[in-house]
């Protein structure tokens, strides 16, 4: 991207959301400090933080993405909150939340549909690295 206006518009309207999404989780580890809501937001937290600081460097830099520091970040923080995921899932499924069988449903589904994009992602991400030619 040669827009540098554009670039930071990108980066300054990621972070607000993230901003605005790491408070609230914030706030919620305050407000209910179980070993579960730890579980579930200091990884989501991580995430995002790393994720906004991935975003921007790679907005700035958009032709590091093929190389490995950049990969090995975007991995981190893809694992991060892949891990956030599963634990709110592992802490859903057995709550009175989710009584409805529909719950338990609709709750399989988003963590299936997660491991197969986070699956899909990582395979993209490294075959960036994979010399021309090779399948």
């Amino acid at each position: 991207m040669k827009y540098r206006h554009l670039q930071l518009w990108i980066i300054v309207t990621f972070t607000i959301a993230v901003v605005a999404i790491v408070i609230r989780s914030i706030w919620q580890i305050v407000v209910i400090p179980t070993q579960g809501t730890m579980i579930i937001f200091i990884p989501l937290i991580l995430a995002l933080m790393g994720g906004d600081a991935l975003l921007a460097y790679l907005t700035w830099n958009p032709q590091q993405l093929r190389r490995l520091p950049a990969l090995i970040g975007i991995s981190v923080v893809l694992t991060a909150g892949l891990i956030a995921g599963v634990a709110h899932f592992a802490h859903f499924i057995p709550s009175p939340e989710a009584a409805h069988p529909l719950s338990k449903v609709i709750g399989v589904c988003v963590l299936l549909s997660s491991l197969s994009a986070y699956s899909l992602i990582l395979w993209f991400l490294w075959s960036l690295r994979r010399p021309a030619g090779r399948g």
